[in-house]
């Protein structure tokens, strides 16, 4: 049976789980619906944003980009889904760092085709996302549509700029301005085997053009690293807005659960983006009040510089635990 795989990539927070969300919350016809999510650090976020939607299965791949240090658990994901849901689609949320060259060689090694290839790019940020890593560069070369998420942030005279520049990389794929990441489902996915061919050639042409340009841009390669911290105390709210407010520049990125009330059963998925943030509840699973655990990734230039810093700061938004 067919099987069409769609890579959703991007940089770090330009909206990719947002834009997975709307996809599922709305469906896609009766196609049976696999996600893998991949994540940098060893804590899985993103697929507790999207667990219980419209998903025959998903798998999460944490410790490392699937183009290059956990490949042989990726094959090993694709064929887990085809044994026991054999979908009609599946869809890889890469990390914020993924190289789509090296994904989708990995995606044909294992005996699948690329249906396609979608880049989502923060409006706001995308200029500054180019300087910062030169990955950015290629996910947006190599994309069949781009989704220009969060226009709602800029104005239009920013928004043309982003664009003459997103056409400077790539002068063949469908631009979709959004915000929220709600984008229509019925273009991005499902295409036919004619306009399939179509997109093939353009793509084998953009891989040419990126050949005279280094291909091992990647995670560090850049000064881009991540660190993860875990705690049980739960966190004060205000204290925590603070701290996330007051995050220097070469924070780019940074998301994970935490409680304020340990007495509650709700906890909250933040998402930071280069200077801004948001919250969103998530009800702990029944029997795991006890055992719940702050978990959170932060993903910057050169992070491990300003680790024990940030790290001290978290430590000053717990609580302090009655009776001390």
């Amino acid at each position: 049976m067919f099987c069409a795989v769609d890579i959703v990539t991007g940089f770090l927070g330009s909206g990719k789980t947002t834009l997975l969300k709307h996809i599922l919350e709305h469906g896609l016809g009766q196609k049976r619906v696999a996600v893998i999510v991949n994540e940098i650090g060893e804590i899985g976020i993103d697929g507790r944003a999207i667990e219980c939607m419209n998903v025959e299965k998903m798998i999460e791949l944490t410790s490392g980009c699937i183009c290059c240090s956990v490949n042989t658990q990726f094959a090993l994901a694709l064929q887990s889904i085809m044994d026991t849901v054999n979908p009609n689609l599946i869809i890889i949320e890469t990390t914020g760092l993924a190289d789509p060259v090296r994904l989708a060689d990995e995606v044909h090694a294992a005996g699948f085709r690329v249906d396609a290839i979608i880049t989502v790019v923060d409006a706001a940020n995308i200029l500054q996302h180019f300087r910062a890593s030169s990955v950015t560069k290629r996910q947006v070369a190599m994309a069949d549509f781009i989704v220009l998420n969060k226009i709602d942030l800029v104005d239009d005279r920013h928004r043309r700029r982003v664009e003459r520049r997103l056409r400077w990389h790539n002068r063949r794929a469908l631009i979709l301005p959004t915000q929220f990441g709600a984008a229509p489902h019925d273009i991005l996915f499902g295409t036919s085997a004619a306009i399939h061919r179509e997109r093939l050639r353009a793509r084998e042409q953009a891989r040419r053009d990126l050949a005279a340009q280094s291909s091992d841009d990647h995670l560090g390669d850049d000064g881009i690293a991540a660190f993860t911290y875990e705690s049980r105390r739960p966190l004060d709210r205000h204290r925590f807005e603070r701290f996330l407010k007051k995050l220097p520049s070469s924070v780019y990125r940074a998301k994970g659960i935490v409680r304020f009330d340990e007495s509650s059963p709700f906890a909250s998925l933040f998402n930071y983006t280069c200077g801004r943030f948001d919250f969103e509840w998530y009800r702990i699973p029944d029997g795991s009040l006890d055992r719940f655990v702050n978990q959170g990734i932060f993903i910057g230039k050169n992070i491990h510089a300003i680790r024990q810093q940030i790290l001290e700061k978290l430590a000053q938004c717990e609580k302090e635990e009655i009776g001390t």
